[in-house]
């Protein structure tokens, strides 16, 4: 179940922040209390691609991260997710999108955000040939019913951006084992595709640049709800030099103590394989932190990460200290994260392994809503 929260915080976040948006001009409110969620009574078998497509639920969201190279073996990093969540009719829908676009070579991090949109002019019903096609001004999703994804976003200015294709994938992790978890705040299914292949075109300070390279791809859906900070996590989608493909997540409850941490492991060609913390040895301890000059959060800045059961002792360092996502155009610093990419090292040799990204939530300070204050 732990894994999938990765994203849920956040979201919670974003969904108290535009309901606080819509609430100017009205008088102050109590904090209102959401409806229990209602779990899933009986899981059913992912189909893939068609689970690609959207569903009829509360929360869903399509994630992308990837490590990609020009035709000049330059590097670059990137993320681009696009979130959905019903509206209060159970009927309408909402998406918005945000990117980011980290310049190995320059130590440079560009972000990008979206406007909110209803869905009705957006959001394009499957079909035999289309899964899935978001479009939300500046940002596109296209997944076509062969299992390929096509995505972009650009800047309102149009200095930077990112379009990107991938082939169809060739591996699946099922979370949990198969893909979907059960737990206090809700129910939610969760898969990725690891190594998707892809190419494209970048857009930094107007200047395009054609790559290609991998991209991670998560995928959840469900009826859950999370609250906010001290809770939070600690997320890593690790590509290794060797072919492995590694998710490690640790959470951490309400209180802010750390509730699980647990992940899954791919050796290429081979099945899939469920970590737990206990009985494969998992350790995830920080060694340095890094200070947002926007939000004053602290953020991890890196750690050391040990799986016993695999033999794997690896040290993660940010390839960029300022990778943090600002919180605008949202207006309240509660939901600025950091997303970014990390260089993957051998602990005692410090050899090079491989990359990985990583997501960390619950460290900014958050602001108080307009609902909680007293004066206007």
């Amino acid at each position: 179940m732990n894994q999938s929260i990765k994203h849920v915080l956040l979201f919670a976040f974003f969904t108290s922040l535009l309901q606080a948006a819509c609430s100017n001009g009205i008088a102050p409110r109590d904090v209102p209390t959401p409806h229990p969620p209602v779990p899933t009574p009986t899981p059913r078998e992912l189909v893939l691609p068609a689970d690609d497509g959207s569903h009829s639920v509360p929360i869903e969201w399509w994630y992308y991260n990837g490590h990609l190279r020009s035709e000049t073996d330059e590097e670059y990093s990137f993320h681009y997710v696009i979130f959905q969540t019903e509206g209060g009719d159970a009927v309408s829908r909402f998406e918005f999108g945000q990117a980011g676009i980290t310049d190995v070579q320059r130590g440079e991090h560009t972000y990008i955000s979206s406007e909110l949109s209803a869905s009705t002019p957006s959001f394009t019903e499957a079909n035999s040939e289309i899964l899935l096609n978001l479009q939300l001004a500046n940002f596109n999703l296209e997944i076509a019913a062969d299992g390929s994804h096509t995505f972009s976003a650009q800047d309102p200015n149009g200095v930077s951006g990112l379009e990107l294709a991938t082939d169809v994938p060739t591996e699946v992790m099922l979370h949990e084992g198969i893909g979907w978890m059960d737990w206090p705040f809700g129910w939610t299914y969760y898969y990725s595709y690891p190594r998707m292949q892809a190419n494209g075109i970048l857009t930094i300070d107007d200047r395009k640049v054609d790559v290609k390279g991998e991209v991670w791809f998560d995928h959840q859906w469900g009826d859950f709800f999370v609250v906010g900070k001290p809770a939070g996590w600690q997320w890593f989608a690790i590509h290794l030099d060797d072919g492995r493909s590694l998710m490690i997540a640790e959470i951490r409850d309400a209180e802010g103590e750390v509730l699980a941490i647990d992940g899954t492991l791919i050796q290429s060609g081979s099945e899939q394989r469920v970590l737990d913390a206990e009985q494969d040895g998992i350790a995830l301890e920080v060694q340095e932190y890094w200070t947002s000059p926007r939000t004053a959060g602290e953020y991890p800045a890196k750690w050391r990460l040990r799986v016993d059961s695999i033999n794997f002792d690896v040290l993660m360092t940010p390839s960029i200290a300022d990778q943090e996502v600002p919180a605008l155009p949202y207006g309240n610093q509660a939901a600025a994260y950091w997303e970014g990419r990390v260089e993957v090292t051998e602990a005692s040799s410090g050899e090079s392994l491989g990359r990985a990204f990583a997501e960390l939530s619950g460290y900014a300070e958050p602001e108080p809503l307009s609902w909680r204050s007293e004066e206007r």
